[in-house]
Parts: structure tokens; sequence; C-alpha cells
């Protein structure tokens, strides 16, 4: 095992190798002019009275692509582009974006209006047909080759250009543009050009990927890329022609901002102590009394982010439904909340997060080791010596406590539970490789969630049989499969009949023990308030980890 792991290993560093000069040498070759100097820029660049803001996260930046991106990229894609719509749950409000106006002509039809005189980052104007370009691509990659979330576009048949800034869908069943023109990925417009700048013949030529790969974009959004280095820093500056300004009239925006990636959340505490870093998004939630007492302000998130566990239905002895139910009866739900979460969320009821369009309240199991007991005695395996992996993510002190938690409470059945930390693309890899090779993938694995866009189906396609890249349990149900993909093309017809498909595939997925909401979180948010300035709409709980940063005032 650990020959593989190493001969894994060597075969990763050696392809990170030739991905890493393959960028070099297309950033030589195909980078447009006005993109040459990107990543060049350091702290002794910045001008002595700019205002800088730096934003603490803890996950490598997995692509900057803003129709392929389905990851941590959002942290980046949330300030550089714009959707035509922003969607608050919560409130259940609409924000006009790149879109004005809106309506529904009928079933099938949509017309959207686009703001007027909107500029990309390299000078040229939104019109209609670069809506139309972005989402024909979004729903390209997804349909050609299985990447992004371009399936939120599958209802659309095509997106008729009616003048510069008049667009229609045209759909083949009827859906909820609004919502789905709201989605946090594969919703942002970008420029046409990126096909000129990148030596592409087509929509899904990979050369486009590659060019915003290497750091370039060409979004509309308040902030523009300056450097890009996905697995250290981001930074982000001041896009001074954005259309939106004059409305927010903040002059007090930061100019620069550097996204720095920091897993650990004692460096995440340490640096903003220091004032290295001045907003921090993952400091033990036990240090957050102590650093309020000193003076740091805490902004609590309510979200629509989950922590599910996945179970490996391919490898023995998860492959069996009553062992997995055993498993769920020694979970001590009753600590998840207050242990491993230390108070910040809500415990999980189906797959579904709490006040998000189709929770199903009171889907849970029970805390009762007389049962897990009693089931394992019948599978004739008590006595059997068992070792199960769980695999993490290195950082995440919620899912540290909790596998700590459940390894405590599966020693008392006797079941050793191996808890190995991993980086979050270590993470998708071991999870992914279900498919793969089943027995070398985990027996549990925690994968944390949030949404595209406000349906169900975004939380249940997770497992789906054709889902290879996030079905971590390795699930394969038809019924579940037709019952969700239903319910998605009702949505826009009858909604209260999607809702209720929506349930039962989650009572399929209850009844198989194949994945269970261990809790919806509540993100806490720590900033020096003397130095900064966060508002209510600096947030929205579509957009998970995502700051408006041009709504931050920077005081000092």
């Amino acid at each position: 095992m650990t020959g593989n792991r190493k001969q894994k290993t060597l075969i990763a560093i050696a392809i990170a190798a030739i991905v890493i000069a393959g960028i070099i040498v297309y950033q030589i070759l195909f980078a447009p002019p006005t993109q040459q100097n990107i990543g060049q820029t350091t702290q002794s660049t910045y001008a002595k009275k700019e205002k800088i803001v730096v934003y603490a996260y803890r996950d490598a930046i997995t692509g900057i692509d803003p129709g392929a991106e389905d990851d941590t990229g959002i942290v980046v894609l949330g300030a550089v582009y714009e959707p035509l719509l922003y969607y608050d749950p919560i409130k259940k409000e609409f924000k006009p974006a790149l879109a004005i106006s809106w309506s529904r002509v009928n079933e099938t039809s949509w017309i959207f209006k686009l703001r007027p005189n909107v500029r990309f980052h390299d000078g040229s104007l939104l019109t209609a047909e670069s809506v139309r370009f972005s989402i024909l691509r979004n729903k390209a990659l997804y349909e050609e080759k299985g990447i992004g979330a371009g399936w939120i576009w599958d209802a659309v048949e095509d997106v008729v250009v009616l003048n510069d800034t008049a667009i229609l869908f045209k759909l083949k069943y009827p859906a909820p543009i609004d919502l789905i023109s709201a989605a946090s990925y594969s919703s942002y417009i970008y420029c046409p050009n990126v096909l000129n700048y990148s030596k592409a013949s087509n929509l899904t030529d990979e050369r486009v990927r590659l060019w915003f790969e290497s750091g370039n974009d060409c979004g509309t959004g308040p902030y523009k890329i300056a450097s890009y280095k996905p697995e250290s820093e981001v930074v982000l500056r001041k896009f001074d022609e954005w259309w939106g300004w004059k409305e927010i009239n903040n002059p007090n925006a930061p100019d620069v901002v550097v996204i720095r990636i920091v897993e650990e959340p004692a460096q995440q505490e340490s640096g903003l102590l220091s004032g290295d870093i001045d907003i921090a998004t993952g400091v033990a939630k036990s240090s957050i009394p102590n650093l309020a007492k000193l003076g740091y302000a805490v902004y609590n998130q309510t979200t629509f982010h989950n922590y599910i566990l996945m179970f490996n239905t391919r490898r023995w002895p998860t492959n069996i439904t009553e062992f997995r139910l055993a498993i769920a009866y020694a979970t001590p739900w009753n600590e998840i909340v207050d242990f491993a979460f230390q108070g910040y969320g809500l415990l999980g009821s189906g797959l579904v997060p709490h006040g998000y369009p189709g929770y199903v309240p009171n889907l849970r199991y029970e805390y009762n080791l007389t049962k897990a007991k009693e089931i394992l005695d019948r599978l004739g395996i008590k006595d059997v010596k068992l070792e199960l992996e769980i695999v993490i993510t290195a950082g995440y002190e919620e899912e540290k406590r909790f596998a700590s938690l459940l390894k405590s409470s599966l020693r008392q059945l006797g079941i050793d539970l191996d808890i190995i930390a991993l980086p979050w693309e270590q993470v998708k890899e071991r999870g992914a490789s279900v498919w793969t090779n089943a027995e070398s993938a985990p027996h549990l694995i925690i994968n944390d969630w949030w949404p595209t866009y406000p349906t169900p189906y975004d939380y249940l396609y997770m497992l789906h049989s054709n889902n290879t890249i996030w079905n971590w349990s390795g699930f394969v149900n038809s019924d579940y499969d037709s019952l969700i993909d239903s319910a998605l093309s009702l949505e826009g017809k009858d909604f209260e009949k999607a809702l209720e498909m929506y349930e039962q595939a989650q009572r399929i997925v209850f009844d198989n023990v194949v994945a269970i909401n261990l809790c919806d979180s509540v993100q806490p948010y720590l900033y020096d308030p003397d130095k900064i300035r966060l508002s209510e709409d600096a947030f929205n709980p579509m957009y998970m980890y995502v700051i408006f940063f041009q709504y931050i005032e920077v005081l000092k």
C-alpha cells in the first residue's frame, strides 16, 4: 500500500510538472498583450495609499474558468464575474446584476433586458451576444465533456439575440430561468473575446480553459485578477470602470483584495492577531469568544453549506445496508452540533439544508448503541475485528471533531476507525475512486456542499448514478435517478409536485443509509472593526465563502 502511494505520488508530481510547463509555454505563446504581466504583482508594488484587504480562505483554489469551475474557485469568480441576477433564498428576493428586467412570456419562453454600457475587463461592451456565448459554452462544456455545472441550462434549447440588450430564452420544457440565471456556478457572463485570446477553434476547446487557468479573466465584476497562485494566494485589483461603483457609492472599497490560502485554523488566528489577515474564515470555533473579548467582530452567516457523511456502498462491510444502519445508530447525533461544530450549525435532516426548498424535517437516525450491537450480532460480525477508514479534509476543524466523536463511539462496538486527513483535492480523488477502485476508496468520507441554484436537485444529484465526480458512495438506484430527474423537469410547471418527488428520493437515501447530512453550517467571519466595516450586503447564502468586496469599507 505504501509503495503504491509513493508511486502515485511520483506520477502525480511528474504530471503536475508537465501541466505547469504547458501553462508556462501557453502563457508565452497565447496570452494577449494586455495580460502578459499578470502574476507579477507583489506587496512591494502596491501604492502606499492603496486600500488593501487580506481575506483568509482555507482551501486551494480549484480553478477560475467561469464556465467550467464548480468548486472552490467561486471565492475568486464571485468578485470577478457577474450573473444576470442575484437571488437571496432567505429573503426570497431577486437583485438585478447584468440584467435589469426579466419576464416569463409563456411556459417555455423568457425575455431578459440587459444593463446598458457595461464593460468587460478588456474594455469590450457587454451585449446580448456575450450572454448567448457564455451560456451556450457553459452548457456545452457539461453536455460534451461533463465539465462544470452546465446541467443547470438543460432546459434551454437556444438563447436568441433580440437586439444588443435583449435576449430570449427558448426552452425545451418549463424551467425557472430567473433562479437558474442567479446560480452560483455556470451562470457567469464573460466576453467572447476569450476565443481570440486563447486561439481556440470552438466553445469547448481546451485552450480556452488553459487561458483562464493561466491567471487571465474577462469578466464584468468589480475586481479583476492581478495575480493567480491557486495554492497560496490570489490578488484582485479594483476595476474602476465597473458599472456598479456609482450605485453603491462606496469610496472606501478596497483597491486590492488578497485572497490568501491558510489551511490551519491556528495560522488564521495568528494572522488575524498580527494584522496580516483582515478577514478570517477558518479560525477555531473555540477561539472565537476570546477573540471577541479582544475586540474582534464576528459576522455569523446563515448558510446552505452542509457536511454530508457518505458511505462506500461497494466495499465490505459498508456495502451492507444493515451495517451502514449500525454505524448510523452508533453516531452520537446529540453531540454533533455542540461538540463537532461548537454550536455553529443546525443538526441535519435529510440531505437538503434547513430553510432550503425541499428540506424534510425529522428525517434523522437515532443514537442507539443497543440497536447497533443487535445489528452486528444479526450480521454475525460482532466479534470480528473491524477496521474502517474515514477521510476528512485537512484543516476542517468540524470534520476532525466529528471523526473523533465517531471513532470513540465505534470503539464501544469493537470497531476501529482510522481517520485520514487530506488536502481537499486529494479528498476529491479518494472519493471519486469508488467508481474505479472501490477497495481503495474509504469506507466513509465527508463531503461539504453548497448549492448552485435553489433546487433540491443540486444536493440530490450528488448521488445520481451518472455523477461519478461527486457520488462518492458509488450508489446506483434507478428509481432514485428517475425521481430526481423527473422532479427537475417539473420544477418550472408544478414545483409542489416536484418537491414531493424530491422528498421521496430523500427517503430512498435514508432507507438505504447511503449518505447522511451531519450539520448545516453557520459560518463565522472574524475581522477587526477598527480596520474594516462589513455590511449585510457583502454576503449572500447562495455564494458560500464569497464576499462581495465592493461593499467593504476600509477604515484605515
